[in-house]
């Protein structure tokens, strides 16, 4: 167990004691409102709403601002080890003929800069990223600079999906205050593979907490997992792989029960792809 995860345990086994409880509740609270480096997680909301109107007024809420539209620069060059299913599959699906990728939530399009190394691009690759407006915007700066074979520009709107080969993202469908499923579901052509990675599933439940990751405060959804699955089928999509995220967690102190060690990935094809 590393020392932080034992801080955490010693957290959780504490706050079950009345005198300890409020104590440590506004300690975490002054660290979660003070937070600048760390990925925090604070209590546990029915509604999307509900986490937000939890947030401290300190920082922004959402991504949609200049500082947190700078972080994650490190993602665009080099790999992660939750990146190779992601890398497996789309190089797969390349060789079968996909030609283009919707990259839901992918930033400035880290993905795209850090997979070119190890991926063979296929001719007339089209890789549309959306994201918030900040983000969107810091990432159109920098594909003037870097990007110069033209493959990867920013879609201002989700319904610009209709009709690509793959939609494709990473830890960005919690944020959403609905649901992918409900977005694809207003498509007339949705993308017939979907590779959704790093992605939180609780075994029972689904519900919401609130984050803070030093820019801004987040609402974070947690998925049950049936449910989420489910709700892929009931549109047509079928499960043809799914992996661990072993490195990733969501520790949400004081509630043990709602925490999760582990993330989730999979591939989706829809039904006659």
């Amino acid at each position: 167990m590393t020392e932080w995860s034992a801080a955490h345990a010693w957290v959780d086994a504490a706050a079950r004691s009345a005198p300890f409880n409020g104590l440590l509740k506004r300690r975490y609270d002054r660290v979660f409102e003070a937070n600048r480096e760390a990925n925090l997680f604070r209590g546990v909301f029915a509604t999307f709403d509900e986490a937000a109107r939890s947030a401290p007024a300190t920082r922004p809420l959402g991504y949609d601002n200049p500082d947190s539209a700078a972080m994650y620069q490190d993602r665009a060059r080099r790999t992660y080890p939750t990146d190779y299913p992601m890398l497996f599959w789309l190089q797969k699906l390349f060789a079968q003929g996909a030609r283009s990728v919707f990259d839901l939530g992918g930033h400035i399009g880290v993905s795209y800069y850090a997979y070119r190394k190890h991926l063979d691009y296929p001719a007339g690759l089209r890789w549309n990223v959306h994201d918030v407006p900040a983000v969107m915007a810091q990432g159109r700066r920098l594909a003037a600079e870097r990007e110069r074979e033209g493959r990867l520009a920013f879609s201002d709107t989700f319904e610009e999906a209709d009709g690509f080969d793959i939609l494709a993202t990473q830890g960005a469908i919690q944020y959403l205050p609905d649901t992918l499923e409900a977005r694809l579901a207003r498509l007339d052509s949705p993308p017939p593979h979907l590779l959704l990675n790093l992605t939180p599933l609780h075994e029972r439940e689904s519900y919401f907490t609130l984050q803070s990751v030093g820019t801004a405060y987040c609402p974070y959804r947690i998925f049950a997992a049936g449910d989420f699955l489910r709700a892929f089928e009931t549109l047509g999509y079928a499960l043809v792989d799914t992996w661990e995220n072993p490195d990733k967690s969501c520790r949400i102190p004081f509630h043990p029960d709602r925490s999760l060690d582990r993330y989730h990935g999979f591939y989706f094809r829809r039904t006659g792809s």
